[in-house]
């Protein structure tokens, strides 16, 4: 009672499994803390037995009634949210795992007014107990099974005690990110001079929100060590003179080689139970990386891939609790051929990375896309629908660094996946770069990954508002001058490797001039926010597009120098590449903690061969563009 004798209003109350695990535990913690925040009370949280593992509770009234046998199965990680006992009883939440809790909970904070922005700290405005007793039931039901983020092991640069620490900082936000958003796997790519196979430190943000880790990458290299080169040249594969070299994949008629390739990867699959989907790719590399001996050379790298992938996935085939493997479509492989035959347990795995972000990737309007459409097809024929979609939608190399926007692309291409019946999609990040370059992105996947039809223009002012609430209408406006920017430079690949055809080249130098300037308008929105506002998460991203700016105007010159001759081409190209090396005293100036490990450290290195790719470009050399770039 209060000092007046009048009853102190009722305080919810979170419930949750008593033979849950630690997801469940932090699922109820996270809902709780939200809701203290919201409410401005304190919300206590405890674990009752008769709550089934995959449930929490909400109670609005003193009475606590009994758990219920559960209305209907869920599948997946799909989750309800119902009422039990009127306006003072409780709300009830189930989901079909203990990982769709924490959707769950932030899936009903967000309907309460929360904000989970990509890339900046949560957000939980204050409401009263009315508008939490208001809620109504509803259920949600991911359009797609597995949601993935992918990044590179390399990036978190872990030789470096400092540089990894900086990497960290950010995984602790980033990950219960990816959590309340819907996020259910993370996957790591290996490359070859990789001494890890997974980064230990993030493991338990990882487990404790319920999210799959998978394993592996360009290793087939690594599975075949190239040490055994000198003892075993036959091992390795055969150029196209026939002389066995220590590069690329390996032999894959000697079964020898084939052979350990395969303990290798059954290595992984026996030390690591946890990993939920074996990625055995072969070297990141255009043209070479497969045999060309006298047995192999009759064998398409997509046939001498499949064998090295069979193998694997036939010695797995007997323990049902090994994972399936992927085969990567990809590079070489990106085209199916049809005498493919994939075993039961090998899944496709299609990252189409030199396809064009400008169009969606149904658009029949684009010139290169309907080509990349129409390899997906036939290889969910061979594989029988058991397909991945890997995409690239914050691929900070890709994208050469610089800052994009393409919901519409987005929320396009994910409505196409999954009418041709994907159920699985990943996105490639780069750390914390990614959340300051692409968070639109960022977040327009996760929406898409749960939704496809979401609205793509409400995500980038939503975006914009949670990332900068003190100067949303002026973020929302760069936001969008950056979608229209985007739009004019996505269409070749590799945006730092402006290889095409001369008639399209005359065409895309005047594009990537109007994109540069179209960055400019969104600096000059940014700029509309008032000084008095301590803003360095703007004024970062304006650097950003600074340096976008700069980077654009010097590849629109350096097209124009490429259509010329003599002295003029390489005076005037000299001048362009000179333009992108300077760009990057913007990038330079952001503060690591907004630009990460990868602005920070990476950038600097891939730089260099962007430049030095640009200047060979200019030479010529007769080479094909692939090996040039």
């Amino acid at each position: 009672m209060s000092k007046a004798g009048v009853a102190a209003p009722f305080c919810p109350r979170v419930r949750f499994s008593g033979a849950g695990g630690e997801v469940a535990a932090l699922a109820a913690g996270d809902l709780s803390s939200g809701l203290a925040a919201m409410l401005a009370s304190r919300i206590e949280s405890s674990a009752d037995a008769s709550i089934p593992s995959a449930e929490m509770r909400i109670d609005l009234g003193d009475s606590v009634a009994a758990a219920p046998a559960s209305p209907g199965a869920l599948e997946g990680d799909s989750f309800d949210v119902s009422r039990q006992g009127g306006g003072a009883g409780s709300i009830v939440i189930r989901a079909a795992t203990e990982g769709g809790l924490i959707h769950a909970a932030s899936n009903l904070l967000e309907k309460l007014g929360a904000d989970f922005p990509p890339g900046a700290a949560p957000s939980y405005p204050r409401i009263d107990s009315a508008r939490l007793a208001a809620l109504r039931p509803w259920r949600v039901t991911p359009a797609f099974k597995r949601r993935a983020f992918v990044s590179d092991i390399m990036t978190w640069n872990y030789n470096f005690a400092d540089r990894l620490d900086l990497h960290l900082r950010h995984d602790r936000e980033f990950i219960p990110w990816m959590a309340r958003r819907g996020i259910n796997a993370f996957s790591y790519i290996r490359h070859a001079h990789d001494t890890r196979l997974k980064i230990d430190e993030i493991a338990p943000l990882l487990r404790e929100r319920g999210i799959d880790v998978e394993y592996g990458g360009h290793v087939i290299q690594l599975l075949l060590p190239r040490e055994r080169f000198a003892e075993h040249p036959e091992y390795f594969p055969a150029g196209d003179d026939g002389v066995r070299i220590a590069r690329g994949n390996l032999c894959v008629s000697n079964p020898d080689a084939v052979a350990i390739v395969r303990a290798g990867a059954l290595a992984y699959v026996h030390e690591h139970p946890e990993n939920r989907l074996l990625h055995i790719w072969g070297a990141d590399v255009w043209r070479g990386a497969w045999c060309r001996c006298g047995q192999c050379r009759e064998l398409p790298p997509q046939i001498q891939y499949m064998d090295v992938v069979n193998a694997i996935a036939g010695a797995l085939a007997d323990d049902s609790n090994a994972p399936p493997v992927a085969y990567l479509a990809y590079h070489d492989t990106i085209d199916p051929h049809p005498g493919l035959r994939p075993l039961d347990n090998v899944w496709l795995e299609w990252a189409p990375r030199e396809r064009c972000y400008s169009h969606a990737i149904d658009d029949p309007a684009c010139e290169i896309n309907p080509r990349y459409l129409e390899s997906l097809k036939r290889y969910i024929e061979i594989f029988n629908g058991r397909g991945h979609v890997f995409e690239y939608y914050a691929d900070a190399i890709l994208f050469g660094g610089l800052g994009f926007a393409t919901p519409a692309v987005v929320a396009r291409d994910l409505r196409a996946y999954r009418r041709l019946g994907i159920a699985s999609i990943s996105c490639l990040t780069f750390g914390a770069y990614s959340a300051m370059a692409y968070p639109v992105n960022l977040e327009a996947f996760v929406r898409g990954s749960r939704d496809p039809d979401f609205e793509p223009d409400a995500t980038l002012v939503e975006t914009s508002a949670g990332r900068h609430p003190r100067c949303a209408p002026e973020m929302a406006a760069a936001y969008r001058a950056v979608e229209r920017a985007s739009k004019l430079c996505l269409d070749y690949a590799d945006v730092m490797s402006p290889v095409m055809a001369p008639e399209k080249a005359v065409r895309k130098r005047n594009e990537l001039r109007e994109a540069a300037l179209t960055f400019n308008e969104a600096i000059a929105a940014a700029d509309q926010i008032a000084l008095s506002l301590d803003t360095p998460r703007a004024d970062a991203e304006k650097d950003l597009w600074r340096y976008s700016s700069d980077v654009l105007a010097g590849l629109s010159d350096y097209l124009g120098a490429i259509g010329e001759a003599g002295a003029d081409r390489r005076i005037r190209g000299k001048a362009a590449i000179a333009k992108v090396a300077g760009a990057i005293e913007r990038i330079r100036e952001i503060d690591p903690e907004i630009k990460g490990t990868w602005g920070a450290y990476d950038l600097e290195w891939i730089r260099e061969l962007w430049l030095s790719a640009l200047a060979r470009g200019l030479d010529g050399d007769g080479k094909p563009p692939e090996e040039l770039f």
